[in-house]
């Protein structure tokens, strides 16, 4: 990528700030960013990964979707919503074996790539890269861990419910004081049905079931919660 370039000049802002990149100093963060290209796929586009082997990318404006697919069945699950400062194809960078979690863009998306080699070389080379990678890590196995113990544990109803409260605008809506579900507003309820392990059709109506209860309700298209603590006290949340 080249030095002063409006996505250089983008990427090192976020690199600066994210949770694994930001000890690194400038002259670090500028020998990584010399060592990747920044590419860019519109709404919906999947992202080319090659069973994650070729690239290590890093998000840097967007998000992005890591799911898994049912050949048989055709059904997706959403394991990861990854922002601006994640990486992924992680398990190829530790490994070198592929896997079929497939990365598609949420909305317009731009993200760094880098060869895969090229990227394992940063981690020998900068150690303060290794000591940030295990809480990170550490963070993404906790998310999946919290996934499969609600799959297993909650009913679908619950599940939204969860998922609801993890994307809710911490601060309410200015006219109506009442509190946005950020994500939810972005994608569709086919998406919602991956993220909580369910179907369209269920997370529809168990939405309209909410709204009926007077738990949320829609706004020039935006969904909003009226009734937080009873939402949480509803679902032991």
């Amino acid at each position: 990528m080249q030095k002063g370039s409006i996505p250089y000049k983008s990427s090192l802002d976020v690199l600066k700030s994210s949770k694994l990149f930001g000890s690194l100093d400038e002259k670090e963060l500028d020998t990584i960013l010399q060592s990747c290209r920044y590419e860019t796929f519109g709404k919906s586009e999947s992202i080319y990964n090659d069973g994650g082997t070729e690239y290590l990318n890093i998000v840097i404006n967007g998000e992005i979707k890591l799911s898994q697919t049912d050949p048989s069945s055709g059904r997706s699950i959403t394991l990861f919503i990854l922002r601006p400062g994640d990486i992924f194809d992680v398990f190829s960078l530790l490994d070198g074996r592929k896997h079929t979690t497939f990365p598609s863009a949420l909305q317009s998306v731009g993200i760094l790539r880098a060869d895969m080699n090229t990227a394992r070389e940063w981690f020998m080379k900068f150690p303060e890269l290794n000591v940030q990678m295990l809480p990170y890590l550490g963070s993404m196995m906790r998310e999946l861990e919290a996934f499969s113990e609600s799959l297993v544990f909650d009913d679908t109803a619950t599940r939204l419910a969860k998922l609801i409260l993890k994307h809710l605008h911490t601060e309410a809506d200015e006219e109506s004081e009442f509190f946005p579900v950020t994500l939810i507003n972005r994608v569709s309820h086919e998406t919602v049905a991956e993220m909580i392990g369910s179907v369209r059709s269920v997370v529809t109506t168990q939405l309209n079931k909410f709204k009926r209860e007077g738990l949320v309700f829609t706004k020039r298209g935006e969904l909003l919660v009226k009734e937080l603590e009873t939402l949480k006290e509803k679902y032991n949340l």
